[in-house]
């Protein structure tokens, strides 16, 4: 039973998976085919991560959810080509 009530006590997770990639303009965009709306481009990588987290709290808000980050995860992958 002990463990029944903890899973009860969990939170709710979703993931959202950005995207990142330079922008034909020098900066750097972030998107997200998980958060409808979550559409970013700022001048520099700091820049554009100091300002994910406010606008994924806030689309996520607009949708009826209070939410906090509590994980951030890097993955890269990488495109290769034969040399």
């Amino acid at each position: 039973m002990q463990i029944r009530e903890i899973k009860l006590m969990d939170p709710q997770l979703r993931t959202v998976t950005v995207r990142i990639s330079n922008d034909i303009d020098g900066g750097v965009r972030a998107w997200s085919d998980d958060l409808p709306g979550l559409n970013l481009t700022c001048p520099n990588h700091q820049e554009l991560f100091a300002e994910l987290s406010p606008k994924i709290a806030s689309l996520l808000e607009q949708q009826g959810f209070d939410s906090k980050i509590v994980r951030e995860i890097h993955q890269f992958i990488v495109e290769i080509e034969p040399i």
